[in-house]
């Protein structure tokens, strides 16, 4: 009975892992899979909202999908959770997992 090659082996190169390289592959991974999405999300509201509008708004929270975003006016309040939430909403929903977006004056 033949041994199996692998597809593509030159035979050359030792199929042999170090368990070095093993387990910085593993904690990647897991840090990948266990990375807190508000530091991403928070990260990428301040630049979705830009040099200008950014200092008037402060992301405070993400539970279940929600993103609760503190504004410093209740002008700037209806503007947003107006006319601008769906664009909001919609560029947020691209790139990560939110169901709603809810505006507070604070």
């Amino acid at each position: 009975m033949r041994s199996r090659t692998r597809r593509n082996y030159s035979g050359t190169e030792n199929p042999v892992k170090n368990a070095a390289e093993m387990l910085s592959e593993i904690l990647v991974d897991i840090s990948k899979k266990n990375r807190d999405p508000r530091v991403e999300i928070f990260q990428f509201w301040q630049n979705l909202m830009g040099e200008k509008m950014s200092p008037f708004t402060e992301p405070v929270s993400y539970i279940d999908g929600v993103l609760t975003v503190k504004v410093k006016s209740s002008t700037l309040y209806s503007l947003l959770a107006g006319p601008e939430k769906g664009r909001l909403l919609k560029s947020l929903q691209e790139k990560f997992s939110i169901r709603n977006l809810v505006f507070r004056v604070g």
